[in-house]
């Protein structure tokens, strides 16, 4: 599928942007989170569907305190052609998943979200999130000065998926970097309380 295909001015000009679509994988656009997605889906990985509110749009939803009517109707639309089910609304930074600044934790997600009206809510406690002090505290001295609205961001909106288990692979050991050796954290059901150190995960060495 692709909401790119969907006749809407705010689609056409790229506000909101499927993850199939190779705008998608700029960072400068879609966060870094969204734009990685992006690439994933390019080279054939089964990442579920979604689509971004891309930082020109949330640096509108931050000077405006809500969701714009043209992006609330766009948002629609995007959420028609993605299907029925609840979805996941999660931050997705210009400056995370970077070497030096993770992020990890600083953002907010929301899961579960269900219907137009709580994901434009989700959309907004997303925005919100980006003003947070202890995200400012995170950045400064890691991404240098991002003014006083904080790095820029864009909002990842994704089908949910009913995951049995969910983890994180690490391609190097992420204590001392070793190639040699991919470290796999995983827990029973989302993935949530395991990014946020809620829980002990079991681990595997391959």
């Amino acid at each position: 599928w692709s909401v790119m295909s969907l006749q809407h001015p705010t689609v056409r000009a790229g506000t909101v942007v499927g993850l199939d679509d190779e705008r998608a994988t700029d960072a400068g656009l879609a966060g870094q989170k969204a734009a990685n997605l992006a690439r994933l889906t390019a080279l054939g990985f089964p990442v579920p569907p979604g689509v971004v509110v891309s930082t020109d749009a949330v640096d509108r939803i931050r000077a405006l305190g809500a969701v714009p009517e043209d992006l609330g109707a766009g948002l629609a639309l995007a959420l028609a052609e993605l299907g029925s089910g609840p979805v996941a609304v999660r931050s997705s930074g210009a400056a995370e998943d970077l070497p030096g600044a993770s992020f990890a934790g600083q953002y907010e997600s929301i899961l579960g979200v269900d219907g137009v009206a709580a994901v434009q809510e989700a959309v907004l406690r997303c925005v919100r999130s980006a003003g947070a002090q202890r995200l400012a505290a995170y950045a400064a001295g890691r991404v240098g000065d991002t003014g006083s609205a904080g790095p820029r961001m864009a909002v990842l909106i994704q089908a949910m998926v009913p995951a049995e288990a969910a983890g994180v692979a690490f391609t190097a050991d992420p204590v001392i970097g070793d190639r040699d050796e991919v470290l796999v954290s995983a827990v029973r059901g989302l993935g949530e309380r395991l990014v946020a150190g809620e829980t002990t995960p079991d681990e595997w060495r391959v």
